[in-house]
Order: structure tokens, then sequence, then C-alpha cells
């Protein structure tokens, strides 16, 4: 799959006015400019109150209307048919063949695109299990910020920046990164301690980026067998039927935690990955080099990178052969010592 290659108006801007050479300084300048937005950074104990009332289920309607007449019943593809009861009823159609009919609309009615109120409610839920799961948040203001910011940046140039991104430090040594449907990314402790430079951290969130801006996640929940029968996952839905609800995150739970995505969105979302990071004016080959650092570690048998991923291997060569759309690569700055200072606390 091709992606088109465009820098963003940012990137444009300080090229003209600074030239290649001086274009390290010029995203110093951009993430300056960056941190002078809102920050979307966790903040735990607000965030799970939200997730929390969130969850409450709403008080159901009644039964009757104020006329104290019951409301007519809504009309259904059953009751009216629809053209496969009109097949039916002319005898194009028998019995048989009209009831596997309607099983497929009912299966293609559950792949319709899940807004993006359900998209926030379903990550949400997912990005408390993120807590629970791997040790909590870190605690440190400063990395956090460090962290959003760069996040940020490259989340500003997705092919999705129009929803919030919200970037979160995991407090375990076990080298992790995750996103949730909604915009919740997060990368664990152990993870920075094994990345060496600002290239390689933003093509790591970027990444994570991507998996939700080309919604994999949802990608996947749409085949789940659970939403068969169902037109579309709302809200009221998923507040009328909270056991669906449950039965859904534990689904996603179980891709995202467990047996990993598909190999083939592993490997887009390294692809926009990259895309995304060099948008914003990085090193465009430092999503690769970490990917063949990590297989390289001890420390990396322990990720969820190698549970979940394809191998290393595999990911770094078939990253590697698509180098070469990436012209004057080296002129992109690494910014090594920025990281370093920025993490030195947790080193």
């Amino acid at each position: 799959m091709n992606i088109p290659s465009k820098k963003s108006i940012m990137q444009k801007k300080y090229f003209k006015i600074f030239g290649p050479s001086f274009f390290c300084l010029s995203l110093g300048i951009a993430i300056i400019l960056i941190g002078a937005t809102p920050s979307y950074a966790f903040n735990l104990d607000r965030f799970l109150q939200e997730v929390e009332k969130s969850s409450q289920p709403k008080p159901k309607k009644k039964e009757h209307d104020l006329t104290g007449e019951e409301p007519a019943p809504a009309k259904t593809q059953q009751n009216d048919g629809g053209m496969i009861g009109l097949g039916q009823s002319l005898g194009i159609f028998d019995k048989k063949t009209s009831k596997i009919l309607q099983q497929s609309v009912n299966t293609l009615q559950a792949l319709q695109p899940i807004a993006y109120k359900e998209e926030k409610a379903i990550g949400g839920r997912l990005a408390v299990e993120v807590f629970n799961r791997y040790g909590g948040a870190y605690k440190d203001p400063e990395l956090l910020r460090y962290i959003n910011l760069v996040g940020q940046a490259v989340a500003d140039v997705s092919s999705r920046p129009d929803i919030d991104y919200h970037f979160a430090v995991l407090n375990t040594e076990n080298p992790n990164a995750f996103a949730t449907p909604g915009g919740y990314v997060f990368v664990s402790i152990g993870l920075l301690k094994l990345i060496q430079n600002e290239a390689q951290l933003a093509g790591v969130l970027a990444h994570e980026v991507a998996h939700i801006s080309q919604k994999h996640a949802l990608q996947t929940l749409g085949r789940s067998r659970s939403l068969q029968g169902i037109s579309a996952l709302t809200l009221t839905v998923m507040d009328e039927n909270p056991g669906l609800f449950d039965k859904l995150i534990d689904e996603v739970s179980e891709v995202l935690f467990t047996r990993g995505l598909d190999k083939d969105l592993e490997f887009e979302a390294d692809r926009y990955g990259r895309e995304f990071a060099y948008r914003m004016g990085y090193y465009p080959e430092g999503l690769q080099n970490f990917i063949h650092q990590l297989g390289k570690s001890k420390e990396g048998e322990s990720s969820i990178f190698m549970s979940t991923h394809p191998s290393t291997g595999e990911r770094f060569n078939r990253l590697k052969k698509s180098m070469s759309r990436y012209e004057k690569a080296s002129l992109y700055p690494i910014l090594g010592k920025r990281f370093l200072s920025s993490i030195k606390k947790v080193q």
C-alpha cells in the first residue's frame, strides 16, 4: 500500500526560511510552538472518574408515552421484509434463501463504521485496562510533558489530526507500547530506556498513532460475532446491553494484549508511523532502527512488540526496502542529546 508522501505546512515553511541545514533548529521551534497548545496529558484520577461516570447505565425510558398508549413497534427488516421480503412474497426467493440473505444483511450491518463517541468510550475503557495491567501511571510531570510534545507533534500531521490524542507513561520495566481506540497512547518506562534518540521515540509513538488513525482495533471489532445482527454500535445500545459492551471489551483486550493484530495491520502501522514522523521532520529511519535494536536486546524478549507483533527482522527488512522513497533522509535530525536529557531521571 502506497502512502502519499507530504510534508506538513509547518515543515515546508521552515525549510523555505532556514534551509535543510537549519532544520534541527526549526524543529525545536515547532516543538516549542506545539508546547503552547493545551496539553492532553493524562490526569489519571480525573480520567478514571470520567470513565466511571460514562459507564453508569442511563435510566431506561418508560414503556408508555404520556398519552398512556403503547408506542407502535418499530419496523424491522423482518416486519416489512424490505427487498428480501418482497422477493419472497413474489416467489423469487424461497424461505431458506431469504433467511440466508437476511443473515448476510445483518452481518453487513454490523460492519458499519463506529462513530467517534462510541470509539472513545471503548478506548477509554481499554485505557483503564492498560493502567491496571501495566503498573499504572509513572509519576514524572516533566517526562510526561515531553512525551506529549513529541506525540502531539506526530499526531498533528497524521491522517487523522482532528481528534484528541492522550499520551501516558506506564510504570513498568517491561518494554511495551499500546494504543486504544479514541486517541489513547501508552509507552512504558522500560521501552523508553531502550530508545536512543528522539527520532526513534517519534517513530514508536507515530506507530501507535497510526493504529488509531487507521482504526485497526475497530476493524478487528467490526468482525466480532457479538455484533452480528446489530445495525450500529451506539452508546444507547451499549447502555441498554452492558453485557455486550463488556464482551466487546474482552474481545479487543484479547487482541491487543495477547493475540495481537493481523500482521498486515502491524506492517501498515510501521509504514504510516514512519511517514508521520517524517512529515514532522524527524529522521525517517528512527522506527526501523529501534525495531532492529529491540530485536537484539534481551529486555525486548518480554516486550509486547515481540509477542504480539511480527518478527522484528521481518518488520525491519520491510521498512528498509522502502526507504528509497525518502530522499536526503540523512539531513533530518535524530536529536539524541535532547532525548537523553529529557529522560535522564529514568536511566
